[in-house]
């Protein structure tokens, strides 16, 4: 279970494994990328939105989450992030099959992978989002559960 704090990003959010959703073209097509608008992510079209999947977050996410542990991201893509879904194009976040947070207690997750969590994938997700991050000061900001569900809820 602890590993699957880890499955965090959202992120969200990484489209590149193995088995593609219908509509995002193969990593080795070959085909020239598409030139994407300069707007927030959420007014691409969905096409926009797994180009920018396959162009921006994944060759940051995927080193960033293999580095931390190589056995359990060996085969990082779309289906980490947005669960199984993400096969059949389906790619809605937050995921409510990654763990859920319990911010009272997060004993049940290791320590390095909270702060692995919290220093490294939620900021680099939110800046290649250009989202600005949660805080006490900005609660509506980019944070733990743009990807992950809580207990309870």
């Amino acid at each position: 279970m602890r590993l699957f704090l880890a499955s965090f990003v959202f992120a969200a959010a990484a489209c590149g494994s193995k088995a593609p959703a219908p509509s995002a073209p193969k990593p080795d097509e070959g085909s020239a990328a598409m030139v994407l608008p300069d707007v927030p992510f959420e007014t691409l079209q969905h096409e926009q939105q797994v180009a920018f999947m396959k162009q921006k977050v994944m060759p940051v996410m995927k080193p960033l989450f293999q580095n931390h542990n190589p056995k359990a991201f060996a085969e990082f893509g779309c289906v980490t992030c947005h669960g199984a879904g993400a096969k059949e194009g389906h790619f809605d976040m937050p995921n409510p099959k990654l763990p859920k947070l319990n911010f009272g207690d997060m004993s049940k997750f290791k320590k390095e992978d909270v702060e692995w969590m919290g220093k490294e994938i939620m900021p680099t997700m939110g800046k290649i989002l250009n989202l600005p991050l949660y805080s006490k000061d900005n609660p509506t900001g980019f944070g733990c559960l743009a990807c992950h569900t809580q207990e309870g809820k």
